[in-house]
C-alpha cells in the first residue's frame, strides 16, 4: 500500500484535536511525539524531526 492510499484510508495521523475544542500552539513533546507518529504511518520510523523554520534561521 502506498503512502497516498494510506492517507487516503486516514491511518495516517492527523493533528489531534485540543481539549478545548480548539487548536493552539504544540509543545515540543507533542511535536516530537506527532513527528514519530507519521513517521511510523508511512514506513520511516525513527526518522529526525526536521527543525521548525524558527529553530532553522536561529
Amino acid at each position: 500500500m502506498t503512502p497516498l492510499e494510506r492517507l487516503l484510508l486516514e491511518e495516517i495521523p492527523v493533528r489531534p484535536e485540543s481539549a478545548s475544542g480548539g487548536h493552539g500552539l504544540w509543545t515540543k513533546q507533542e511535536q516530537d511525539r506527532h513527528w514519530d507518529d507519521l513517521a511510523a504511518a508511512i514506513g520511516a520510523a525513527g526518522t529526525k524531526r526536521p527543525a521548525p523554520p524558527s529553530e532553522a534561521a536561529a
